[in-house]
């Protein structure tokens, strides 16, 4: 980790007289000071510059050094030797104040009274001094943040300890800027300021190359009175994985709180690191357990109760199973729903396990905490934040009946399922919708795959679906609008925007080729019947298609 850094900023609070003006150069005053030197009246200008130095210079000595030279030049040559900021003795012309705001190069006016020697020996003991005061802050700091992170205290904890540290307000805030937690007298007023300055933090954030051990930090003013707000970055895998904050009156926002706020940070970076591996085991554990289940693949019954327990979930109690799919083959959906779905949940403080299965997202719920109307709130919530999240909003959920056991898990996710595809064909994508509500459909369900449902659904309506197929003359569709207008041929006319005595055209035809009489009960029936068995033999082929069994045939 490199040494604390000593900033322009901080010689100008700390070691340069009252009374000392920045006259440009303002944007660098975040510059790193290394040491400080001044003018000489005889070549070379200044001793050997290696880089971060603040020159003190008497404006009328220039001459007596070069009659051709003055600041501006004096300025530039320095700034091209890696000099950071000038204090001057004297008056600045308008053309220096230019150049040090073209070279973003602090250009600071001492006081008339004050003697130049005075201002550079005042600035290097200053510099020394805060070196080895920094120096032996930065190992306690370094020593008690680190063991914070390393014990797994938590960013919170290490936030409460930078509040301690400095005496400041401490803030936590993610990667979007939004504060996660606060610690301070004054807590809420700098949660606020801290909120406020987010879209520039995550401007400078989306900038900046950092080390992990040694993050930069940036002060920013705060709105409405004298208080600013020191920030820096958590390092992320990456890029930037949040930012911790501390906020107080400006001059109490040395190079101790600087240090300390970047320590944090740092800390926080090996905290966040250690949650995100710990989450992502688990993430795993869950798929693969999730798929065990889904699969049938346990070893036993006992065994998957067991790891069930131990991943929070007793499947010894009611839960239901929820399945959510996108409306388009996207191949990032499953993983982008997945997240959004884990990160709900843990939000809501739900009882559930989440896991990617076969291009599905699917969730086991415990329901003791949640009664039908809750159940349905949170699965409404689910549906809208995953198809948020994946940009589609044909994204549709089904879910199954509450079962208890693992074999319950394949059987209410077999319902969800069932549900998904049951709303997609009936209601159109985009729906939530219950096994519990299909009604007939779910009996038609159970018999999907029985070669006398389809028999039936040939023998009576064939001729009417074949005839559809060779003219378009939508006998099918006439039918289902017949029956759900109550067998009402004004009603279905309207309906299905024709003239009354089109529809009665084709209820003759459909009596014609089918053989049938509409207004014998039994055939009624029947036909309705088949209505629904069409829907349920149309989900069951769209099932058999995409399934990995018969896809990997």
């Amino acid at each position: 980790m490199s040494g604390p850094a000593i900033t322009v900023k901080d010689v100008w609070r700390g070691a340069l007289p009252e009374g000392t003006e920045l006259l440009a150069g303002g944007g660098g005053l975040e510059r790193r000071v290394e040491w400080a030197c001044a003018l000489r009246t005889r070549p070379p200008a200044f001793d050997a510059v290696k880089g971060g130095e603040i020159a003190f210079v008497p404006v009328r000595s220039i001459k007596m050094l070069d009659e051709r030279l003055d600041l501006p030049q004096v300025m530039t040559s320095f700034a091209e030797k890696g000099g950071v900021a000038i204090a001057v003795l004297g008056d600045a012309s308008a053309e220096s104040i230019d150049v040090a705001d073209r070279l973003v190069m602090p250009l600071l006016r001492l006081p008339d009274a004050m003697h130049i020697a005075d201002a550079h020996h005042a600035c290097v003991r200053f510099i020394l001094d805060q070196r080895a005061l920094l120096h032996e802050r930065a190992q306690e700091l370094q020593a008690v943040l680190m063991q914070l992170a390393l014990s797994g205290a938590g960013a919170p904890v290490i936030v409460d300890r930078l509040a301690d540290v400095t005496g400041l307000d401490a803030v936590w805030l993610d990667a979007q800027g939004t504060v996660c937690h606060a610690s301070g007298a004054h807590a809420d007023a700098a949660s606020a300021a801290a909120a406020a300055q987010a879209p520039a933090l995550r401007r400078w954030g989306d900038t900046i190359a950092m080390l992990a051990a040694d993050p930069p930090v940036r002060e920013l003013s705060v709105e409405g009175d004298d208080s600013a707000l020191l920030a820096s970055p958590i390092p992320g895998r990456q890029g930037v994985a949040g930012y911790v904050a501390v906020v107080g009156p400006a001059a109490q926002l040395d190079q101790v709180a600087r240090m300390a706020t970047s320590r944090a940070a740092s800390a926080c970076a090996i905290e966040l690191d250690r949650e995100r591996a710990v989450t992502e085991t688990r993430d795993r554990l869950e798929g693969e357990f999730i798929e065990s289940l889904l699969a049938g693949s346990y070893t036993s019954e006992d065994a998957a109760l067991e790891r069930a327990q131990r991943l929070g979930l007793d499947l010894s109690r009611p839960f239901a199973v929820v399945s959510l799919r996108g409306s388009r083959a996207d191949t990032g959906f499953e993983e982008t729903a997945v997240r959004a779905a884990r990160a709900l949940v843990a939000h809501r403080g739900v009882s559930a396990l989440v896991s990617g299965h076969a291009g599905a997202v699917c969730l086991i719920v415990l329901l003791e905490s949640f009664d039908e109307p809750s159940l349905a709130r949170l699965v409404d919530t689910i549906r809208a934040e995953c198809a948020r999240a994946t940009d589609d909003a044909g994204t549709s959920l089904g879910v199954g009946r509450p079962h208890t056991g693992v074999v319950g898990i394949r059987t209410s996710f077999r319902e969800a399922e069932q549900a998904l595809a049951m709303g997609r064909r009936v209601l159109g994508a985009g729906r939530v919708v219950s096994f519990a509500d299909l009604g007939l459909h779910r009996l038609l369900f159970a018999m999907a795959h029985q070669p006398e449902l389809a028999d039936f659904y040939e023998d009576t309506v064939g001729p009417l679906v074949d005839y559809d197929g060779r003219t378009g003359a939508d006998l099918m569709a006439t039918l289902d609008f017949f029956f759900n207008c109550l067998c009402s041929p004004t009603e279905t006319a309207q309906r299905m925007h024709l003239h009354r005595n089109t529809v009665l055209y084709r209820l003759r035809r459909i009596e014609e080729i089918g053989g049938l009489k509409l207004d014998d009960a039994a055939t009624r029936l029947n036909l309705h019947l088949c209505l629904r068995i069409r829907d349920v033999l149309h989900v069951s082929d769209q099932r058999s298609l995409t399934s990995p069994s018969r896809a990997a045939g």
